[in-house]
C-alpha cells in the first residue's frame, strides 16, 4: 500500500517548516519507507503500520495545534505485489514519455 499525508496546523502561522519536520520524524523513525515532497509525504508498507502511522502524526500536530486538517490518499492493489512501489509508479511514467523527469 502506498499513502500521501499532508498534516496542517491551522492558525499556525505561515512558516510550516518546524510544525512539518516534527511529522516528518515520527515518518523516519517509523521505518517505512516514504518520500517527502512539497504539499505532502507518501509513504509505502503495510496498511496496519500506514494507518497507525497517520494516526500518530495526526495527534503529533494536536500537541502543538489547536486544530489540525489532515489529508490521506491511498493506493492499495491487490492484483500486484510491485516492491518499491513509490519508485516504481514514476518509473512507468519515465517510460510512457522515453525519458526522465525532474527530480
Amino acid at each position: 500500500m502506498i499513502a500521501e499525508i499532508s498534516v496542517i496546523p491551522i492558525g499556525e502561522g505561515i512558516d510550516l517548516a518546524g510544525h512539518v519536520a516534527r511529522v516528518v520524524k515520527i515518518i523516519d523513525e517509523s521505518g517505512l519507507d516514504y518520500k517527502l515532497n512539497a504539499m505532502g509525504t507518501v509513504v509505502e508498507g503495510d496498511s496496519d503500520r500506514i494507518f497507525d502511522l497517520i494516526k500518530k502524526c495526526h495527534n503529533k500536530m494536536l500537541e502543538t495545534a489547536q486544530r489540525v486538517y489532515t489529508t490521506v490518499k491511498i493506493d492499495e492493489r491487490k492484483d500486484k505485489n510491485i516492491k518499491k512501489t513509490i519508485e516504481h509508479k514514476v518509473q512507468a511514467v519515465e517510460k510512457e514519455l522515453g525519458r526522465s523527469l525532474k527530480k
